[in-house]
């Protein structure tokens, strides 16, 4: 009897710590945020960059996803080298909506563009793009300016990086370039993420999605706003 009742002190005693365990790491979360920089602030665009072998774990993508709602990030794009998560896109609202985030497609101002399907979120916009997204709305550009050019209504010489970036913008298609991309992945991947959008961005590798955690989301953005330069943004 003795040795039973030092038992159930001793399964009290580990559920204690764990109950303490759960709030210090919170408390230190907290922390790490609190010791950001007074004058920093949180990227206003994140891409999320799933491995090829794990795009299919939509609950463990949509549970990142919700992360990130809750940190207050404002947009959130998601991709994977192959285009599964745009192409698993009923099945990813599904895991988006058990983890209390919007239908793909709910209370949008915009219209998504080609390839590229949106989710609003609370305080957060979420976006799906695949590998093959983007190629359209350059040739598009492209072609725009061309024609502008033939007409004489623009000069060829003045047709750089800014008049496509311009170009894209008229055409609705553009969007706020990425700050922080955070790859959950074994390659440093870019994903469908698109090469303009990721001029300034800060990448943060983040290992295996299977492996993925909450403090360690918080860390990679203290991480970012712990910066002292971003390309001189």
């Amino acid at each position: 009897m003795h040795f039973i009742h030092v038992l159930q002190l001793f399964h009290a005693a580990l559920l204690a710590a764990a109950l303490w365990a759960s709030r210090l790491r919170w408390f230190l979360v907290d922390a790490l945020v609190s010791s950001c920089p007074p004058h920093a602030s949180l990227p206003a665009h994140v891409g999320v960059i799933i491995g090829v072998d794990e795009a299919d774990d939509l609950v463990r993508v949509a549970r990142v996803a919700r992360w990130c709602a809750d940190a207050g990030i404002n947009r959130l794009t998601l991709c994977d080298p192959r285009g599964d998560l745009l192409r698993s896109v009923d099945a990813l609202r599904a895991a988006l909506t058990s983890h209390c985030i919007a239908d793909l497609g709910a209370d949008l101002t915009q219209p998504a563009a080609a390839g590229c399907q949106t989710v609003a979120a609370p305080r957060m916009k979420l976006g799906v793009v695949s590998p093959q997204g983007g190629r359209s709305e350059l040739v598009d550009a492209a072609r725009s300016l061309c024609v502008r050019a033939q007409a004489g209504r623009v000069s060829p010489r003045s047709i750089d990086e800014g008049a496509v970036d311009r170009q894209l913008d008229a055409d609705g298609v553009q969007r706020p370039e990425v700050g922080l991309v955070l790859q959950y992945c074994h390659e440093g991947l870019l994903g469908g993420l698109l090469p303009w959008h990721t001029r300034i961005a800060h990448f943060v590798h983040m290992g295996r999605l299977r492996h993925a955690t909450e403090p360690a989301l918080h860390r990679a953005l203290h991480e970012y706003v712990s910066l002292n330069q971003r390309h001189g943004r």
